[in-house]
């Protein structure tokens, strides 16, 4: 039965939905200058802040990056990791160490920008993925301390598909969608613990594909300068599964297992963003602020819900709390000569999780601060021109301290896990390199 509810889990998780470019930007030319649009509208890798802009181009551009995500969280120790609201109370409170040290992830990005014939417009697309995988995913510890916006909300495949038409010399606009996938699967299982027979069992699976709404429009009347909106619909994967097993103690007694499992494994909230950009000489200066939608996210944790047989139902003493927040960035590029820019840029963005933890649950976040920078290199390969760049960003998230409350999360007497307190805070190292052509 155990083998079955993994695999369930496995099918049931393949989404896809934007999320590493909200986190860490597109491409080394957008993370320098705090993960926004540049003025470069021949530069694909802004199709995810402005697709827009990709009306105006008049070349097929292409741009490639690699990169890698580090965490450095405060470690968590000396605290509950397990009570009577979680355990036999027949057994002893245990004291422990709760890991904060992530896996590292690498990831591997694609835009393209192609201007279509008889200035019909522009086809712009988007992808990053996994290097080495299609998505990863980890709900994570049921009741101990966990950065739930960090474990695996960015370990997946992303894909967005744009259409572009400019109307005008300084008008755009841009409609496009959010390339997502949903699987389902139900299994049926008889576990036999006997010398007799075998175990058997059945299992299907449906994979289907989600869209979510991009929408973006651009007033440019020059190379220098560009003032847009744009509009990104939320994503959400809610997973649910309902699996039934039978296990044969003997030829006249079967345990029935029947139950039904969820999470919301990954979510991406609506997104609001308005922004501008100008050159001032050899200065070009961004800003941009985007609003974020949050009350439908759930944490990713799985829930076990009874519907018949032996099976109990997990216990949900979380009550988690959400906010919308603004995320506002500002940037810099300082062009040192025709071939070498400089970018600088710092961004601020508050945590959605509405609280104090001291409360029943540990799903952890906090507010960070973003600084970021980026060095680019234009040459030439057989005439068609290219861009070099690498780009580093480091995140700091806010130190707090939690202090839990009294008392078991049933409400009975005792400590929660957490208790009696803990740290958080910590970084996020992301390193990238990336290449730009147009031709």
């Amino acid at each position: 039965m155990k083998t079955i509810i993994t695999t369930l889990l496995f099918f049931l998780s393949l989404s896809v939905s934007a999320n590493y470019f909200e986190f860490f930007g597109t491409h080394v030319t957008t993370s320098g200058i705090g993960n926004q649009a540049n003025l470069n509208h021949n530069d694909p890798a802004n199709n995810y802040y402005i697709p827009a802009q990709m009306a105006f181009t008049e070349t097929f551009n292409l741009s490639t990056s690699i990169s890698s995500a580090v965490t450095d969280f405060e470690p968590i120790n000396g605290v509950v990791i397990k009570n009577d609201s979680f355990q036999d109370p027949a057994l002893n409170e245990e004291v422990g160490s709760v890991s904060t040290s992530y896996q590292k992830y690498y990831s591997g990005s694609l835009h393209l920008a192609l201007p279509l014939a008889k200035k019909l417009g522009t086809i712009g697309l988007s992808i990053s993925a996994p290097i080495g995988s299609l998505i990863e995913t980890n709900s994570g510890n049921a009741f101990l301390p966990e950065y739930v916006m960090y474990r695996s909300r960015y370990r997946r495949t992303i894909a967005l598909l744009n259409y572009a038409k400019n109307f005008g010399e300084a008008w755009a606009f841009s409609i496009g969608t959010q390339i997502g996938f949903q699987a389902a699967a139900t299994a049926d299982t008889n576990v036999s613990i006997q010398s007799d027979y075998g175990s058997y069992g059945s299992m299907k699976s449906k994979v289907k594909p989600s869209l979510g709404l991009i929408f973006s429009t651009i007033y440019k009347p020059a190379d220098d300068f560009q003032l847009y909106f744009s509009y990104q619909q939320e994503m959400k994967n809610n997973l649910e599964a309902n699996a039934f097993g039978k296990v044969s103690i003997s030829t006249t007694t079967d345990y029935i297992l029947d139950l039904n499992i969820t999470s919301m494994i990954f979510y991406d909230p609506h997104i609001f963003r308005l922004g501008t950009g100008t050159q001032l000489g050899m200065v070009k200066l961004y800003g941009s602020v985007e609003y974020q939608m949050w009350g439908n996210y759930k944490t990713p944790l799985m829930k076990v819900a009874k519907r018949g047989g032996g099976i109990q139902p997990s216990s949900d003493y979380e009550v988690l709390k959400t906010k919308d927040i603004f995320i506002p960035k500002l940037g810099m590029g300082l062009v040192l000569t025709e071939s070498i820019e400089l970018d600088l840029g710092i961004a601020y963005k508050p945590t959605p999780i509405d609280g104090d933890f001291s409360g029943a649950g540990n799903s952890l976040d906090t507010d960070s601060t973003i600084l970021t920078g980026a060095a680019l290199y234009k040459t030439k390969f057989f005439e068609i021109p290219l861009q070099l760049g690498g780009s580093l960003q480091y995140h700091m998230l806010e130190d707090k301290t939690v202090s839990k409350t009294a008392g078991l999360e049933n409400g009975d007497p005792g400590n929660k896990i957490g208790a009696p307190g803990y740290k958080i805070g910590g970084s996020v190292l992301v390193g990238s390199l990336g290449l730009t052509l147009n031709y």
